[in-house]
């Protein structure tokens, strides 16, 4: 008896999604990995983005950098982040970032709003002042 050609044709391209898949999950674990847990220093607290303007207000330098660099590491990776076009967004930093959103706690109407929301708003919103300046 012949083996269905058809039938090692779906093998064959069943095999190839597995390895796919499985290439795909190991690069996936590889770029989790590699990614740094930030903890600030002397027992400080750790900011979360569920958090508010006036947690951000009240925390040590080292949790708000602490933060700023796990928000700035996920803004990098973000396909939002292609599409900006602005040198003062491209070239910031997490320090730039924890200078953002301390421009942005600055103004009381923002005191409520959660830091995941203004690390990803800050930084659009004060686009126009050059990093490393303090308002």
């Amino acid at each position: 008896m012949h083996p269905n050609p058809l039938s090692h044709a779906f093998k064959t391209l069943f095999v190839t999604i597995i390895l796919i898949v499985c290439c795909l999950d190991i690069s996936g674990q590889a770029i989790a990995a590699e990614r740094r847990v930030v903890i600030p220093a002397h027992g400080q607290p750790i900011l979360s983005g569920n958090m508010h303007g006036s947690d951000w207000l009240v925390a040590a330098p080292e949790s708000k950098l602490a933060y700023c660099e796990e928000a700035f590491a996920a803004f990098r990776g973000s396909a939002a982040q292609s599409y900006i076009i602005s040198h003062n967004i491209q070239s910031l930093n997490p320090q730039g970032l924890c200078d953002r959103m301390d421009q942005y706690y600055s103004l009381e109407e923002y005191a409520d709003d959660r830091l995941g929301s203004a690390a990803a708003i800050a930084p659009i919103l004060f686009a126009d002042t050059p990093i490393g300046t303090k308002y």
